[in-house]
């Protein structure tokens, strides 16, 4: 058990924080024996003309169980505490008020030192020497208190005739030495973990060696009526090297607890007229010994304490380092310590000479520096990782290693401090697979996107193959038709150059139509442009505009005036069109009413530029408006449900948004959303060119 704060739920031994009834009562019977033990040894010291204990116990006892306890448990203390009072002092012939009297006296000092050693103490028992301070400062300002209390009642109810000064002298000092003696061990012993009472055979052959010569040497020194020993002071500090050997060896639990075997034989020594002090009854004789008791404790606590804090801090240095170490050497990622000025490695961790390619002993192939394996780009991000003080990030590099191997890391530097040299501890994460994944993914979705294009493209292939077919017979009658105007003499010059112009304008469109087609079919990688989305939309719609014919679609198309560019790729960009605009036709295939399709773009209120598709077929369902959007999931009969899921990510991958609405039996819109190139203070939508026609 430890100090506790208020909050603490500690409680003494054999209690039980899920049994609060049995834990309160077994407190109450704790505290009422140790309070009436404590009487009965103080009684046996006690001055015989003032009836006065030379050293008060029952306040310390109630004291330690202060300090022991919760502070919702402290009524219990003191429950248990009053019948012993009682059962002692009225056996021993105290009047009722008196007792009373010293009761409420003992209490306020146990109470007041608890609460001062609580407010004041940062660690729990006594392993810090602030503790140690707090405790007896503690120890001294409660018993001040309680002995003016004590003092003035007692001369109050005409109990003691002595001088008042004389009486607060007696009590002050004899309960300052009780706090100061047993209060220590009872508490201290209780703090101490089950590990720390589990020593080996050699430790507590040390431990009875201390105790058996601080016994024997205090029975001859205190316990001793020879004369020799009351003429020779010098004898008195005899037991002095064992209360140092405990304090430097065994903390402050077995410190307490030498010290209180040696006040104890001092105290029962000179009651009954043994050893150096002499003590024929009269109270002012006893000051010398309790002076010389308390000027032994309370620095053996602090040196004890001092030593326990030292101890301490070496322990958790040493698992420090330990911890250090053991990430350092079996950590998963590569870490070094290198020199600042100059970056050679002190040392490393087997994870960066097998990343690095060295063999496992330093001692056959020293590491080379860092920046030996790193290229311009990555060693201009490590100089500048190296000189920001601030946190430290993480930046990724590219290097190789000593065959020549190529590696993708992440990297991160700390400054540090090592045997008076400023370093570095490097760390190096090896993702060369996670980007070798990363790049198949990309090549797999980008593969995926543009056979999902393909597939769009065939399912109106007959539509495309008629607009090409339409200018290529074109300039195939246009020529026939010039080469037999050609053969009549005279020849039609005017008519001929026509016939030229028509055969030019129909290779014009032939060729727009088969750069359209050839920009949807090229596979490559995404380039990034500014894309105005009215041109954009404008060459989709030209490019299946037989598309509506054949289905017997009206298109109804709104362009914004002054629309923003945006930013993005414009064969993906058109894909997610044609895409859109393809499904909205399939909306409408098995339609009777009008097959309306308006395509428009506008600007949001939030600066976004916005393409928008609408249908006039059956809607889509409540429950699958938003699963559209999933992988394979489809409505249509032979889709393959992922063109809407690439559009979407295509979306995603521009900064914008795809969404649906829709009503049963009212067709539904999809909205494309993508953020401006330019602010969107710049741009207006107020201005509208209204386009409609069939194809």
């Amino acid at each position: 058990m430890q100090f506790l704060r208020p909050s603490s739920h500690q409680h003494l031994p054999g209690s039980s924080a899920a049994d609060p009834a049995g834990s309160l009562l077994r407190v109450a019977a704790l505290v009422g024996l140790g309070y009436y033990a404590g009487a009965r040894v103080g009684a046996t010291v006690a001055f015989s003309e003032v009836r006065l204990s030379m050293l008060w116990l029952p306040t310390a006892v109630l004291m330690a169980a202060l300090l022991l306890t919760p502070r919702r448990w402290w009524w219990a203390a003191f429950a248990g505490a009053l019948p012993a009072h009682l059962m002692f002092q009225l056996h021993a012939g105290i009047a009722l008020p008196v007792v009373l009297g010293t009761f409420v006296s003992n209490g306020i000092e146990a109470l007041l030192a608890a609460l001062l050693v609580t407010r004041w103490s940062p660690a729990p028992g006594f392993r810090t020497l602030r503790s140690v301070v707090a405790f007896c400062t503690a120890a001294v300002v409660a018993p001040l208190v309680s002995a003016l209390i004590s003092a003035a009642f007692l001369r109050l109810a005409e109990w003691n005739h002595g001088d008042f000064a004389a009486l607060w002298r007696m009590l002050f000092f004899s309960h300052v030495l009780a706090a100061l003696t047993l209060v220590p061990v009872l508490v201290s012993w209780s703090a101490l973990e089950p590990m720390q009472l589990r020593q080996g055979r050699a430790h507590l052959l040390e431990i009875g060696l201390l105790v058996s010569g601080l016994f024997a040497v205090g029975l001859i020194v205190f316990d001793s009526s020879s004369g020799s020993l009351r003429t020779g002071p010098a004898l008195l500090y005899l037991p002095l090297p064992f209360l140092l050997w405990a304090a430097l060896r065994f903390g402050p639990a077995l410190t307490s607890a030498a010290y209180a075997v040696v006040a104890f034989l001092v105290i029962w020594g000179a009651a009954h007229g043994r050893g150096p002090f002499e003590v024929p009854g009269f109270a002012p004789d006893a000051l010398a010994i309790q002076l010389f008791l308390v000027s032994i404790v309370v620095p053996l606590l602090m040196l004890a304490a001092v030593i326990e804090e030292r101890r301490d801090g070496e322990r958790k240095l040493r698992a420090s380092e330990e911890l250090f170490s053991t990430a350092f050497r079996r950590g998963p990622d590569a870490m070094a310590i290198a020199r600042q000025h100059d970056g050679s490695i002190l040392e490393a961790n087997a994870r960066w000479l097998q990343l690095l390619g060295y063999p496992g002993d330093t001692a056959v192939v020293a590491p080379q520096p860092l920046a030996a394996h790193l290229d311009e780009a990555s060693r201009r991000r490590m100089e500048a990782a190296s000189g920001d003080t601030a946190a430290p990030q993480e930046f990724e590099i590219q290097l190789r290693d000593r065959a020549g191997g190529a590696h993708a890391a992440l990297a991160s530097t700390a400054a540090v401090e090592v045997g008076g040299q400023a370093c570095q501890i490097l760390l190096l994460r090896d993702i060369t697979e996670q980007r070798v994944a990363e790049r198949d993914a990309q090549d797999q979705r980008r593969q995926l996107t543009h056979l999902t294009r393909v597939a769009s493209l065939s399912d109106f292939s007959s539509t495309i193959a008629h607009e090409l077919n339409q200018p290529l017979t074109a300039i195939l009658a246009n020529a026939q038709a010039a080469v037999r105007l050609l053969q009549l003499d005279p020849s039609n010059v005017e008519e001929i150059r026509t016939i030229l112009d028509e055969i030019a304008d129909a290779d014009k469109r032939a060729g727009l139509l088969i750069h359209h087609l050839r920009l949807l079919m090229k596979k490559g990688n995404e380039e990034f442009v500014q894309v105005d989305l009215n041109h954009l939309v404008q060459d989709v719609l030209d490019f299946i505009r037989g598309e509506f014919l054949v289905r017997g679609v009206e298109l109804k198309t709104s362009y914004a005036r002054d629309l923003p560019q945006v930013h993005g790729d414009r064969v993906q960009l058109q894909q997610v069109v044609l895409n859109l605009v393809v499904n909205a036709c399939d909306a409408m295939q098995d339609m009777r009413k009008p097959r309306v399709l308006s395509v428009g773009t506008s600007q949001t209120a939030e600066g976004l530029v916005q393409v928008s598709v609408s249908d006039t077929g059956n809607g889509i369902a409540p429950e699958q408006i938003e699963r559209i959007f999933e992988p394979f999931y489809t409505t249509k009969e032979k889709g393959l449900g992922m063109g809407l899921a690439i559009c979407r990510r295509i979306a995603g991958a521009h900064g914008g948004t795809l969404s649906a609405q829709s009503r049963t039996g009212e067709g539904a819109v999809f909205k494309l959303a993508l953020p401006a190139v330019v602010p969107a203070g710049s741009a207006g939508s107020a201005g509208v060119r209204q386009v409609a026609g069939a194809g």
